[in-house]
């Protein structure tokens, strides 16, 4: 986890999660999310919010093999 500054407001007190970023396998979000939305009312894609109703708001396990995938074919990170 790290902190740094509100995006929207960079004279605003530094955020913590930054960095860190949540999965549910389908989706990928950093972890400041709910503060954007909550604080700026930024507008989450619709197709987002039907995915969370349709999982009714509980985080599904994701298998080790499609969080190595994301890590690396969505996030170009090298492993």
């Amino acid at each position: 986890m790290s902190a740094g500054p509100d995006i929207l407001d960079p004279e605003a007190p530094a955020l913590t999660g930054i960095g860190s970023l949540f999965t549910d396998g389908t989706w990928i979000w950093r972890e400041d999310l709910p503060h954007y939305v909550a604080k700026y009312h930024v507008a989450l894609p619709g197709e987002f919010i039907q995915h969370i109703r349709a999982l009714e708001y509980k985080a599904p396990s994701v298998p080790e093999s499609r969080l190595v995938d994301i890590a690396t074919q969505d996030l170009g990170i090298d492993m």
